[in-house]
């Protein structure tokens, strides 16, 4: 079998949520509010980890604990096809990779996979730290994967000021062999900041691009003019990606 390798964003993608909003959802409605509010303070470009961070403050301060926090991320919504798709790939093929590529942040994303089984699944994930505080165990702390201390990531396509997908998923190759060391590179995508990483990417490697989300009105509307040379394939539910995957 060929070569390849699996990167995924997590949100509306490997899982059907958004990590950062759903904790808030399932805990409190008031700083649900708050933090849709604070994402669309000023430019509505606020960095989303400085702002789940805030919030995560205030869930903390409101008397929340860590099992609350935990729990309601077990909750969180993974298609069982999704789950199908990625074992039977990785159970299939010795030469695929899985990277994970996202803005979410480390605890989300661990807690999650731990509680389906797949910790294991990812050869590395790509994300924002963050870690329970020493001195209060129910206080996350969410920080940058580019801290705002760095000088900035210069990206021009539009990722927000603490991760450049594309520069990660550049970063990941330059460590693992070369883009060239893999016959084949797979992207499994929704947001905005996917598009930058898809503009990397070669002819006849594959974007997998959720319809309807920002991502695919990028492709639309930029693609050609940006030169996208991947292959873009279009999917809606998880189902989907279970069929594209077994013909991989």
């Amino acid at each position: 079998m060929p070569k390849q390798l699996v990167v995924f964003d997590f949100d509306w993608s490997f899982v059907d949520q958004d990590t950062d909003r759903w904790v808030f959802e399932v805990l409190s409605t008031e700083l649900r509010r708050m933090l849709q509010k604070r994402k669309s303070a000023g430019t509505g470009m606020q960095c989303t980890p400085d702002v789940v961070n805030e919030t995560m403050e205030d869930l903390w301060k409101a008397g929340y604990k860590q099992d609350d926090v935990l729990s309601a991320l077990r909750q969180l919504p993974l298609h069982p096809a999704m789950k199908r798709a990625v074992t039977s790939l990785k159970q299939r093929s010795d030469e695929t990779t899985f990277l994970c590529l996202s803005n979410s942040n480390t605890v989300y994303i661990g807690t999650i996979l731990e509680h389906h089984g797949l910790t294991n699944l990812f050869s590395e994930i790509v994300t924002n730290p963050a870690h329970w505080d020493a001195s209060h165990p129910d206080h996350l702390h969410i920080g940058r994967r580019l801290p705002s201390t760095s000088p900035p990531h210069g990206c021009t396509v539009g990722c927000l000021a603490n991760m450049c997908k594309g520069d990660e998923l550049d970063a990941y190759l330059s460590a693992n062999g070369g883009k060239d060391s893999f016959d084949k590179i797979v992207y499994v995508g929704d947001g905005g900041n996917d598009f930058c990483p898809l503009l990397r990417m070669r002819r006849g490697d594959i974007g997998y691009v959720r319809k309807g989300f920002e991502l695919d009105e990028r492709v639309k509307e930029e693609g050609e003019r940006e030169g996208l040379q991947v292959d873009v394939k279009l999917w809606e539910q998880a189902w989907q990606i279970d069929e594209y995957f077994a013909e991989l």
